[in-house]
C-alpha cells in the first residue's frame, strides 16, 4: 500500500506541478476496502478555479485523483451529500504528501465535514403524487422510482428531531436513516420497501402501500414537532402542514 501511494503522489505531482497537498480517502482510509477497491486521492491545488478527475491503473489497482482547488474542496462542507441521504456526514482522510510544513500546517485534517441537508418537504409531497398517479396509469416501473425518489427525502425531513452523528460511508448512512428513533411505526420496513431494498421481493402494490403509509407517518411526524421545523420550512408549506392540508392530499391520493 505504501508503495502505490508514493507511486501515485509522484505521478500526480508530475502531472500537477503546483499541487500542494494529497490525500488519501474512501474505503482504504475507512479500513473497509475490499480485494476490488480503489485507492482514491484528494489533490489540493492553491489556485482555481479547477476541478478535474484522474484515474489509472497501478496494476490490477484502480486509481483515482480528484483535483482541486483549496477553496472549492473546503467549500464542499457546506455541500450536502446525496450518498449520505442528505445526513451529517464526513469524508475520512489522511496526509500522504505536502509541498511544504506550512501547508502541511494549514490543510492537515483528519476529515473533511458536510452539514446535512434542509427537509424538503414539498418533494415528499410530490413524489407521493408520483407514486399515485404512476398506480393509476400502471405504470409500475414510474411506480417504484417515484417511491424511491420519496423515500430518499424522508432521512432528512427526520433529521431535525433525530440526534444523527456524522456518517462515513453509504452503507453507515442507510443504517442511520433506518434506525432513526423517532420515526413513523413502520418506517424501516416502508423506507426499505420504497428504496428497493427488501430481502425479497415486493410487488407495485406493496411498494404503492409503503410509500403511502411512509408519506403519511413523516407527515405525522412534523407535524407533531411543528415548532421545530417552523424556522426550518417555507410559510406556506408550514401553514398547510399545521392545517392539516398536506395530511390530507395524501390520503386522497392514496385512498
Amino acid at each position: 500500500m505504501r508503495e502505490l501511494v508514493e507511486r501515485s503522489v509522484a505521478r500526480v505531482r508530475r502531472e500537477e506541478s503546483d499541487a500542494v497537498a494529497m490525500f488519501l480517502c474512501g474505503s482504504r482510509v475507512r479500513g473497509e476496502a475490499g480485494l476490488f477497491s480503489d485507492f482514491d486521492f484528494d489533490v489540493l491545488v492553491p489556485k482555481g478555479p479547477r476541478d478535474r478527475a484522474m484515474e489509472w491503473f497501478d496494476g490490477p489497482v484502480r486509481v483515482s485523483a480528484w483535483v482541486r482547488d483549496i477553496d472549492l474542496w473546503l467549500a464542499e462542507r457546506d455541500v450536502p451529500q446525496e450518498w449520505a441521504f442528505h445526513l451529517p456526514c464526513e469524508d475520512l482522510l489522511r496526509l500522504c504528501w505536502s509541498a511544504s510544513d506550512e501547508w502541511r500546517e494549514r490543510l492537515d485534517r483528519k476529515a473533511l465535514p458536510h452539514r446535512a441537508g434542509t427537509p424538503e418537504l414539498d418533494h415528499l409531497i410530490g413524489d407521493a403524487a408520483k407514486v399515485a398517479n404512476a398506480r393509476r396509469a400502471g405504470d409500475e416501473l414510474g411506480l417504484r422510482l417515484a417511491a424511491q425518489d420519496l423515500a430518499r427525502s424522508c432521512p432528512a425531513l427526520l433529521h431535525p428531531v433525530n440526534k444523527v452523528s456524522p456518517v462515513h460511508s453509504r452503507r453507515a448512512a442507510l443504517r442511520a436513516a433506518t434506525e432513526m428513533a423517532v420515526a413513523p411505526p413502520t418506517y424501516q420496513e416502508d423506507l426499505l420497501a420504497c428504496l428497493g431494498l427488501t430481502a425479497g421481493p415486493t410487488t407495485a402494490a406493496q411498494v404503492y402501500t409503503a410509500a403511502g403509509r411512509l408519506a403519511l407517518g413523516v407527515l405525522d411526524i412534523l407535524a407533531a414537532h411543528d415548532a421545530t421545523y417552523a424556522p426550518l420550512l417555507p410559510a406556506d408549506l408550514l401553514a398547510d402542514l399545521r392545517a392539516g392540508v398536506l395530511r390530507s392530499f395524501v390520503e386522497r391520493a392514496f385512498g
